[in-house]
């Protein structure tokens, strides 16, 4: 297997245990971590590799800001964002911010391992 492959299954690998290591709860919020993991994993690529944003990404961050119909669930998909990010290694947060723009769309927030959740609306 060469390198790329090795970095693919990887990437895969890391995307696994990160989903494994969120928390399997909710708290009132529609939005779970899970659903927020299953919808970015695409944009992983992008975040931690450049190159091209995946089309699936941007229908993940647009199935997301659908589903985020409240304060609540702003909150806590900004939270799952927050701390899935903090577990990825390599993962450049200036490029995790360009994804928005280049699925035409925006974030209300810039996504950093210091993001104060609680001011999302």
């Amino acid at each position: 297997m060469g390198r790329s492959g090795k970095a693919k299954v990887g990437l895969m690998m890391l995307l696994l245990t990160v989903s494994m290591l969120l928390p399997r709860h909710r708290v009132g919020a529609a939005i779970t971590c899970e659903q927020v993991t299953y919808l970015l994993i695409p944009c992983i690529s992008y975040g931690v590799f450049g190159g091209t944003v995946a089309p699936s990404c941007c229908t993940g961050i647009k199935t997301l800001d659908a589903a985020a119909k409240t304060t609540e669930d702003r909150r806590k998909k900004c939270n799952c964002i927050k701390e899935g990010a903090a577990k990825i290694p390599g993962l450049n947060y200036d490029r995790v911010n360009e994804i928005p723009a280049k699925c035409g769309t925006t974030c209300p927030y810039k996504v950093t391992p210091d993001v104060d959740c609680s001011k999302v609306n």
